[in-house]
Order: structure tokens, then sequence, then C-alpha cells
């Protein structure tokens, strides 16, 4: 019978005890080495159940051995030391390779590092309870080791690695089988499943779950068609150990120094049918020459580069793992996501050597792996070895919340919810259906990949969606109707002019004069001229627009502005602009990873659906509104002007 998912968590929180007298009271340090003789021990107690009878030299057989009584005896930490080195020796508990050789889980002469009997014999009241097994295939200490990595894995020192949380991979998991089914190849089902950086194995450990869920014909050879590798000695151990424990009787999983090069997973190469993985990121973290040319092959912009983002290094190489009409899940970083060179590779001319198409990109807030340690802005790309055609459906769905929130350092509960299932279960209707009803679509928006002119779900919101929407069934112009970009002017200072940077216009398009005459930046911005609107590409979400006045000159403004020629009174297009549904379309633009340094290009505020207007109500609005603007200014001014006379020393004198 399994158990609970409360008593999952109970065995997982024992677990997390453990673990902090392995670091606090045994001196095992860092965290990491922690974990690591954690699941040592979780190895000692997988060869109790599952080779009884092997025997330990000098103390017998595990079955007699591996007792609370022998571990609490005087011989105790001696036995458990000797008890390692044979079930890390074991053949039935060694991890298979490409070529067919074994390896053991960890170093054959790595031993294990508790000195302290009092802390053996925690773990032993532990691992060897009758709670910590369900008695089913799945050890359930599999599923709680798992739950317990989810809080103490640390990320540091890596090259930008961090443990995926498990709603996310139970989504990949959940959209990469229904895509996998999507295909009638009777072949497809039977092809390899993994992750190439795999880490601790939790998308090992999903691949499996799903496989066992989707795959009715392959049940029982699930397991031989998990595949996995990393280049960390660590990661690699915890990943193998959390396989036996889920109940894979021989992992495969292996080290490499470099998976992005490594001949044993190149024997693979065009096997794998379905790949989810969360690579290492980190622009120019990668420096393998013989990597870069590999990834180049496929991305030619990265050409002679020294140094490259490894995750570029990772989606090249799982694209050449995979088999015609596999199925790749990859996290990344948005601003490498929507970057020139994946927009280029994906949304580029049609490649003849290796046909790729977008399936559905999903963006996560930047909560998700906080965590873990980053709030880098990430997205979920699915991508199929085929070529996608004009036609073809792909899926776009934005995550507004992971079901928790950063609170002092710390997660906790996010009252709004997880936005995660539903996005999940959402997508795989919408896939089942042939022609889905987008009415009913509630975090999902389907889009053609002929009208796919970004690699960004992040500004799928419906609400701007629906503004777009009911502005243009009441008539509503696109923006371009009204306005022409005017391209970018830059020019040198002059001592005469005013600078108008992003901080001095206001929400209602007012621009602080008096600050802008006086400012001057270091930089040279760009020229506007009188009657021009000014447009902030910087931040949509503080959308920010104003009309350079007739009586004011040229001016130089913040090349963080987007300057534009209106065809009509510019003060009527500024109201027009500064509608509340305008600024709902525009709020969830933008590219970059955060949402304070989210920039939209010039292109986005001309595709803006602007609300209906008579001529009638323009003749009236626009002079009422320029009025009332130069009423502002000179307000300003006459108040700037009796501050600087009142602090003035000598008027000061006068007083």
């Amino acid at each position: 019978m399994q158990q609970s998912s409360m008593e999952l968590l109970e065995l997982s929180r024992k677990l997390d005890s453990l673990h902090q007298l392995l670091y606090r009271r045994g001196g095992i340090r860092p965290s990491n080495s922690a974990i690591e003789e954690l699941a040592k021990l979780l190895l000692l107690r997988i060869a109790t159940l599952r080779e009884p009878q092997a025997q330990i030299d000098g103390f017998g057989p595990f079955s007699n051995i591996t007792s609370l009584a022998e571990f609490e005896g005087p011989n105790g930490l001696d036995i458990a030391k000797a008890a390692f080195r044979v079930a890390n020796r074991l053949p039935s508990l060694q991890a298979s390779t490409p070529d067919g050789t074994t390896q053991s889980i960890w170093p054959m002469d790595e031993p294990l590092r508790i000195s302290r009997k009092d802390i053996l014999n925690e773990a032993a009241r532990l691992l060897w309870s009758p709670n910590a097994t369900n008695g089913t295939t799945a050890d359930a200490l599999g599923t709680a080791f798992d739950v317990f990595l989810r809080r103490r894995y640390d990320n540091s020192g890596g090259l930008g690695t961090y443990l995926t949380p498990g709603n996310v991979v139970d989504l990949m998991v959940k959209i990469g089988f229904q895509l996998l089914l999507q295909d009638s190849s009777p072949d497809r089902a039977r092809g390899l499943m993994g992750d190439p950086c795999c880490g601790s194995g939790r998308f090992l450990i999903g691949l499996r779950n799903g496989a066992r869920d989707s795959l009715s014909s392959t049940r029982d050879n699930s397991d031989e068609l998990l595949f996995g590798a990393d280049q960390s000695s660590s990661s690699v151990a915890m990943a193998r150990v959390n396989l036996l424990a889920s109940g894979v009787k021989q992992p495969q999983v292996y080290l490499t120094p470099d998976s992005i090069t490594s001949s044993w997973l190149s024997t693979t190469n065009g096997r794998f049918s379905l790949i989810l993985t969360n690579p290492p990121f980190g622009d120019k973290q990668y420096d393998s020459r013989e990597g870069i040319a590999k990834t180049a092959k496929l991305m030619p912009r990265l050409s002679g580069a020294d140094r490259i983002d490894p995750a570029l290094a990772f989606v090249a190489r799982s694209i050449e793992l995979l088999s015609p009409g596999g199925v790749l899940g990859i996290i990344l970083p948005d601003g490498l996501i929507d970057g020139r060179t994946m927009r280029e590779l994906l949304l580029g001319p049609p490649r003849i050597d290796t046909p790729i198409g977008v399936e559905g990109i999903v963006s996560l807030p930047s909560v998700t792996f906080a965590p873990a340690g980053t709030t880098a802005k990430t997205s979920i790309l699915f991508i199929r070895k085929s070529h996608a055609e004009a036609t073809k459906r792909v899926f776009l769905a934005r995550a507004d919340h992971v079901g928790y929130l950063m609170s002092k350092g710390t997660p906790v509960s996010d009252e709004s919810g997880d936005d995660l299932p539903h996005i999940a279960q959402e997508t795989v209707d919408c896939l089942r259906m042939t022609k889905p009803n987008t009415n009913t679509l509630e975090r999902v928006r389907i889009e053609s990949f002929g009208r796919l002119n970004r690699l960004d779900a992040s500004s799928i919101d419906h609400s701007a969606l629906k503004a777009r929407e009911l502005l243009l069934e009441r008539g509503g112009v696109q923006a371009e109707e009204i306005l022409t970009y005017a391209g970018r002017s830059r020019a040198t200072h002059a001592a005469q002019e005013a600078f108008v940077s992003v901080l001095h216009v206001d929400n209602t398009g007012v621009i602080d004069w008096v600050s802008a005459d006086k400012h001057r930046p270091s930089t040279p911005g760009q020229t506007a001229l009188p009657g021009q609107i000014i447009v902030s590409l910087l931040n949509p979400r503080k959308f920010r627009v104003a009309v350079i006045p007739q009586t004011c000159g040229s001016v130089q403004c913040s090349i963080e502005f987007g300057v534009f020629q209106p065809k009509i009174d510019p003060y009527v297009a500024l109201v027009l602009l500064q509608h509340s549904s305008v600024r709902s379309q525009a709020a969830p633009l933008g590219r970059g990873t955060s949402s304070s340094r989210r920039r939209i290009d010039a292109q986005e505020v001309l595709d803006l659906i602007l609300p209906p207007y008579s001529e009638v109500w323009a003749a009236r609005i626009g002079p009422q509104v320029r009025r009332y603007l130069e009423q502002i200014y000179a307000s300003h001014e006459g108040i700037h002007g009796i501050y600087s006379e009142f602090n003035d020393a000598k008027s000061l004198l006068k007083r």
C-alpha cells in the first residue's frame, strides 16, 4: 500500500533532521557533503533490501549485520563502513554505461565518512524503521529523499545549475509525454528518455513515472529507456541512489567530464524520443573549443567564439541526441531563449540538415528558482526535431504563481496558489483537440508558427488580450495608423539643450523641464523635435509617453525612448496612448531578465490598438490637453523660481 503524502513529508522531515545532525554535530561540510553521506546511508538501506545475503568480510551477511542492535554495539561504525564498501561494489547496485560496462555508485575508494556512533544510530533508527519502505517496487525513501533535496541542495560553486522544483518537473513531464504521443510513429515510445545534465536525477524520476503512466506498452521496460549524465560526481551519485531508491534496478547514469563532447553520449545520438533538462547557464562560462565548434554547426553565430553560454551548447547537444520527431523540453533564461541566436535557430529560414520546430513556451515567474538561489527570469521551451509548418499550432502560457513566495530568504505559501498544474492540464487538453476552442482557454494561448515572431511567452496576459479585443470590437485603430517611428538621431549633447530621461516623465505625460534643463548625462542621447512624441521603451509596466512642446525647440532625450512622428495632433495621440486599455496591452510586453529592465521595441508600440475617436472629439481635446500641459509647465517654472529666489543667500538677507 502506498504511503500518504503526509507520511512522505514526515520521512522527508526526518531526513532533513538527519542531514542537520551530519552537518552540525558530525562536522561533515559543506551542505552537499552531508547530503552525500546521507545518500551513502540510503545506499546501505537499499543493499539490505536487495541483497540481504551479500557478505561483509568479518561481519557476516547484510541481513544479520545492518540492524539497529549491531549499529548500536561497540563495532557499529566499523560495520557500517565495511558494509558501505561492499554495497558500493555490488554488481546489482552499479550503474550501466553506453558501452555496456558498469560504474560503481561512488569511486571504489570512497569511504563512509561518518565518525560518530550517535549519528549513525540516528540514521539507522530512521532508515531501518518499518515506515521507511512501503513494500512496493518504489521505495518511499526515494520520494522522501527527492522532497528533502528540494530544500537542502546547495547550488553554489557550479556553472549556474539549480535544482528544478517538483511542480516544474511535473509540468514538463506531463506536456512532454503528450507531445510524444502526438507523433504517430510506432517506434516513438521505444526511444531513450533522459537528461544530459541530470544533476540529482529529478527529471529522470519524473520521466520514469511519466513513462509508466503514459506508455503502457513500455511499462515493463521503461527503466531501461532512462538515461542520464552529468559532470559532477556528487550529483551522479545522488541521481543513482535516487533512482535505486525509487525502484530502478540498474540506473543508466554516468559521470562524464563534458556532456557536450562526450564520446560515450555520442553513441546515443539520434536515439532519444524525449529529453527534459535544466542545463547550467551563464554567459561566456563554457570554453571547450570542441564543444563550441559542435554547437556552432547548429548555431553559426557562435563560430569562432572563445566562450559561450553552456545552455546554448546543451540546446544543440540535445537536438543532436533526439531521434526524428523527438521532443526536447528545456529551461532557459528569458534573455537567452529570446536572444538572437535562439531566434535564428528556431524562427529563421528552415534548416535542411537538422529540421527543428517550436512546440510551445511556458513563461515562469522570477520566484521559481529563488529557493535555490537565483531570481533569473526563465521559461520552458519545447522543441520537436521536425520542420514546423506555418499553420502548425504553438502553445504559449505564462505562470504568475508557482505555489510559494520568498519571505526573508525562506519560501512561504503563496495564497494565489500554483498556476503550473492548471497550465499543464489546459495545454494537454488543448493538444488533444484537433480544433481547440480558444475562448475556453484561461491560461494558454494558441498561435500559428507562421505568426510567431518571438520566443517569449511572458507577454501573454489575458487582461491585455481582452483589452485589445475589446478595442478592436469597438473600432479601435492600430497605433501605426497615427504614428511613424522617427528612428534614432544620435547627437552630442548641446549645452543649451534640455535632456529628458525616463525619470523626468510622469504617468500623465508631464515632463519635469526644470530638472531636464539641468540634466547633463555623461553619455549622449538622441534628438527629439517639437511636436514629436517620446515613448519609454524601458519597463512597459510603467508606460511613459510625452509630447515635446512646440515652444521649447529641439531637445535631447535618453536612448531608452522611442521617438515617434504623429500623423494627427500630437496631444490627441498622447490621450489615446494614455488610455488604460492601451497601458494594459503594453504592460506585459518586452524582453529582459527582470520586470524592471524589460525593453520593448518601436514596432511593439506601433502594434498597440488605440481607442476609436471622432474628428469632433479630437478637435476639442487636443487644444485642451496642450493648454493644460502649458499651464503645468508654467506653474512648475513659477514655483521653482520662487524656491530659487527664497534659497538665494542675498535674498535671505533682504528678508
